[in-house]
């Protein structure tokens, strides 16, 4: 599929990075209300995406939701895990240079520091607004258009390189916890590979690693609106039920770091291989 379709021009896929760079890092120089902030970190990006290669993310995006679901599930699952696993090691290292590295990792949450009423909005909103347009724009568009431009090849580096990217945009942990920030910025590239993968396996879509995106930001809020312990339960359970997927494919050789050649053909076709 990636490597048969009309490329994108690159000049025009520069300039959606440099919007959805501009309009997201607007918001630390210029001061927007919560409406106003909202149509510029997410509406700008998302009309100058849509007008530059829209047409083409919305035909494809809800391909194989079967599979994609499954992969989604599989490679959050396991994405967190190795997270979790980098993290420690991130944070011994850290600890060597900067002993109070744990103080900086208590600091709140600026994205959760919200009222409790309001929390419950963001439930909705991380499940209809922030999950499906973050996934449009970085899975979409930014993974998207980097396999168009190289005609579907390369597409595990691409992948690495637009989830770095997607890290890049929450500058607010590195403003917040300083050199800690390795620690959630670790979390926030394993995440976007995990859906990158996904969106490449399953042939574009984009449905699902939304669904799965939302799900993750409403347990913070949720954990707001009610109580910690219930929004990490929630987490918690999120992870478990990827985890499950994670092991029942890798045990059948179906999640692995190089995808076998059943795998490899759905960026070609679209198809959906086998499960079994």
């Amino acid at each position: 599929m990636f490597s048969t379709e009309k490329p994108l021009n690159k000049a025009l896929y520069v300039v959606g990075v440099v919007v959805i760079f501009a309009a997201v890092y607007a918001q630390y120089f210029v001061p927007l209300g919560q409406i106003t902030g909202y149509l510029v970190v997410y509406g700008v990006p998302t009309v100058a995406v849509s007008l530059i290669f829209g047409k083409t993310l919305l035909s494809r995006a809800a391909k194989n939701n079967q599979s994609a679901f499954k992969y989604g599930l599989g490679l959050f699952g396991a994405s967190t895990l190795i997270a979790l696993f980098l993290s420690v090691i991130a944070l011994s290292i850290i600890l060597q240079f900067k002993p109070d590295a744990l103080d900086l990792l208590n600091k709140p949450n600026p994205v959760l520091d919200v009222p409790p009423s309001e929390a419950w909005t963001l439930i909705a909103v991380s499940m209809v607004i922030v999950g499906p347009v973050e996934e449009y724009l970085f899975r979409g568009f930014m993974y998207g258009g980097l396999l168009s431009v190289f005609k579907g090849k390369h597409w595990l580096p691409l992948a690495v390189l637009s989830s770095v990217l997607f890290a890049a945009v929450h500058g607010y942990y590195a403003i917040t916890y300083e050199v800690a920030s390795v620690l959630p910025f670790i979390t926030l590239t394993a995440f976007g590979f995990a859906m990158a993968v996904t969106y490449y396996w399953s042939g574009g879509n984009i449905l699902v690693p939304a669904l799965i995106h939302g799900l993750y930001d409403a347990t913070g809020f949720l954990g707001v609106a009610t109580t910690t312990e219930i929004g990490l339960a929630a987490r918690f359970v999120l992870i478990a039920v990827g985890l499950v997927f994670a092991i029942f494919y890798v045990l059948r050789k179906k999640i692995i770091i190089k995808p076998n050649q059943e795998l490899d053909t759905i960026g070609e076709t679209g198809t959906s291989p086998s499960i079994v």
